[in-house]
């Protein structure tokens, strides 16, 4: 052999040994890697199973970055042969998770990017918390720094997000399905954080003083914008600090100097209601609608520059207190727990035995201002379970017993975008809403026991939809349908009453109504002697790009109705996609004020109809008809895909 040749023959076998030593390297550095991320993750998930408050910051911070390393590291090494995993699906077992690989890398990336960039800003806040700094004194330092990292933490966020809407979390490891699952639930929360953080320093004054009316709605008396306004509170915020807070009577609140605008039609038949007044304002569904009705009368009597209208109903006041812990209130000799607070509420309305009508008018809501000095009270000095308080508040906000509307078009904007504003919705498919006011002068709206069911027979053109109401009203005390308004001795005797409904039914635009079933109700049961034929009624000025289909309905204590309302869909509920497949698309709005409604969804497909895996699965799948099950303490939606395959 060749001097040359032994040469070539040399550095071949150099390169060789250099390559495989590369490998080694490379896969020991994987492996060390890999081994690190997985202990860094149990230590951190033991951390925080234990007791996040109690948990060693020094350490939690230095395993997130350890965390973040190890990440950057295997992206490093191995992302080139991640990609090559979407070629391997067709392996058994491994299959799905090589498949998936490049996205849990790019979740992993994107995640521990978020939260290393995000501890970096909040350690220092987070340190005081846990020594017990008050809350709302260190809140505009916090804002400081999060402020300009939020940018890079939400591009993070989006890219974890993205990558993890592609991963087939069914189809992997067991190992690795009960923490995606727990991610699913967290992802939303984690968005919804960054977007207060926003719109934080705004909301709380750290920027400049801010006013807000808060209202104080009676469910009991429901109303479309969720209960009768009951009360008003002004509730001054600056510097993160509440520095001042005043509560009134909702009649207290007019100035009848002032000219007001005439009330809807409904509210003056069923209730000779002449005029729209304060408390009467939330007519409308949509919270922005109501809340700028709402501040437009207020302002009427009050010159006063408004930020923004927050509503609180009496099932979130409980909600609260269940999470603040029991609160002492002037006067009572108990604490206030949410479980007895409306019996102690209700105890306090009643008037003391002798007293004059005119005292107890005037006083008989005072229970107000105690209550919201007490809790806020309790949260200034920091006494407060804040990760409860804050999971209350999203889940309150969620359901519709906490409407927020802000004149901030940002803050605003934000809130739309998750659904937290209180609005009507807009849906690229089929839409419904039942909206229901007790007109009656009472608080019999919590006797009723109420199931929808919504039927669309998809097999015709244009579809057609039937959306039946059940009502029940569990009272059963005797007592005559008198439209008149009058206050009962005890508060709880008003919810024994008849029940005074008028209700909407908001469907698509172009919706046509075919028939509904008739709710006569007699002149002498009706407050401005107009008998009501029982015909329902097609909206003349409609809100949004809705449809609205009406009728009243009179309910006496012990009875049970049913209304119905059939009508023809736009053909557009139901869209044809490009590959052939069909999409139908529900939203299913809730009403502000109830907390939860039992509903079905039953449709009919046409024959030949193929389903296809989707968001929902039906609890019937019988012959093409699908039925759905749905609880409406919250919005729903339906999305099903399906494809009418030809006969032969």
């Amino acid at each position: 052999m060749s001097v040359i040749a032994q040469h070539r023959r040399k550095i071949a076998i150099g390169l060789v040994a250099l390559g495989v030593l590369l490998i080694v390297v490379w896969g020991v550095q994987s492996a060390v890697a890999a081994g690190s991320l997985l202990r860094s993750l149990k230590t951190v998930q033991g951390l925080l199973d234990d007791d996040p408050m109690a948990a060693d910051l020094t350490a939690l911070g230095a395993l997130l970055h350890q965390t973040r390393r190890d990440v950057v590291t295997l992206r490093s090494n191995v992302g080139w042969l991640a990609g090559m995993g979407p070629t391997l699906r067709w392996l058994p077992k491994v299959g799905p998770l090589a498949n998936d690989a490049p996205a849990l890398l790019a979740l992993a990336d994107g995640l521990t990017e978020a939260g290393v960039v995000l501890w970096d800003a909040a350690e220092p806040f987070v340190i005081a918390f846990q020594a017990g700094e008050p809350v709302l004194e260190i809140l505009p330092d916090v804002f400081a720094r999060l402020t300009p990292v939020l940018p890079r933490t939400e591009l993070a966020v989006t890219r974890a997000r993205a990558a993890f809407e592609t991963i087939a979390v069914d189809a992997l490891p067991g190992r690795l399905q009960s923490p995606l699952e727990q991610l699913d639930s967290l992802l939303p929360l984690l968005d919804d954080g960054l977007a207060l953080a926003e719109v934080g320093p705004s909301l709380l004054g750290l920027e400049s003083p801010r006013t807000y009316l808060l209202l104080v709605l009676n469910e009991g008396e429901l109303r479309p914008g969720g209960g009768f306004i009951t009360g008003v509170g002004e509730v001054r915020i600056a510097g993160g600090q509440v520095v001042s807070m005043t509560f009134a009577d909702s009649y207290a609140a007019d100035d009848f100097k002032q000219p007001y605008p005439l009330a809807p039609e409904p509210l003056r038949q069923f209730m000779g209601i002449e005029l729209l007044v304060f408390r009467d304002s939330n007519w409308s569904p949509d919270f922005p609608t109501a809340a700028r009705q709402a501040l437009e009368l207020y302002r009427l009597r009050h010159e006063v520059t408004v930020d923004g209208i927050i509503a609180v109903d009496q099932h979130a006041a409980q909600r609260l207190l269940d999470t603040l812990g029991p609160l002492t209130l002037p006067g009572m000799e108990d604490p206030v727990i949410g479980a007895t607070l409306l019996d102690q509420l209700y105890s306090t309305w009643a008037p003391e035995e002798g007293e004059e009508y005119g005292a107890w008018w005037q006083q008989r809501k005072s229970f107000m201002e105690p209550l919201a000095e007490a809790v806020m009270a309790r949260v200034s000095e920091g006494d407060v379970d804040w990760l409860a308080l804050a999971k209350a508040g999203q889940q309150l906000v969620t359901e519709k017993h906490v409407l927020m509307h802000f004149v901030d078009d940002n803050v605003q904007t934000v809130l739309a975008a998750r659904g937290w504003d209180g609005g009507l919705r807009a849906s690229e498919g089929d839409y419904a809403m039942v909206v229901e006011a007790n007109l009656g002068y009472n608080k019999a709206s919590g006797k009723l026991d109420r199931a929808f069911t919504y039927e669309v027979d998809l097999t015709q053109s244009p579809p057609r939809a039937t959306m039946t109401l059940a009502y029940t009203h569990t009272s059963q005390v005797a007592i005559a349908c008198v439209p008149e308004a009058r206050y009962d001795p005890e508060y709880t005797q008003m919810m024994d009453r008849c029940y005074w409904a008028y209700l909407r039914l908001y469907v698509p635009q172009g919706a046509q109504l075919v028939e509904a079933s008739r709710h006569p109700i007699s002149a002498e049961s009706v407050a401005n002697g107009q008998a009501w034929d029982g015909a329902a009624r097609i909206s003349a000025a409609p809100e949004g790009a809705y449809a609205v289909f009406e009728q009243a309905l009179l309910l006496p204590t012990a009875s049970q109705a049913t209304v119905q309302f059939t009508y023809s869909l736009p053909d557009d509920v139901v869209r044809r996609n490009a590959d052939g497949t069909l999409t139908y698309d529900l939203l299913w709005q809730k009403q502000a004020g109830l907390q939860s409604v039992p509903a079905r969804v039953i449709l009919h497909l046409p024959q030949n109809a193929v389903l296809y895996p989707s968001q929902a699965t039906p609890s019937v799948d019988d012959a093409g008809v699908l039925l759905y099950d749905v609880d409406l303490h919250v919005d729903s939606s339906l999305h099903i895909c399906y494809q009418v395959l030809q006969g032969e």
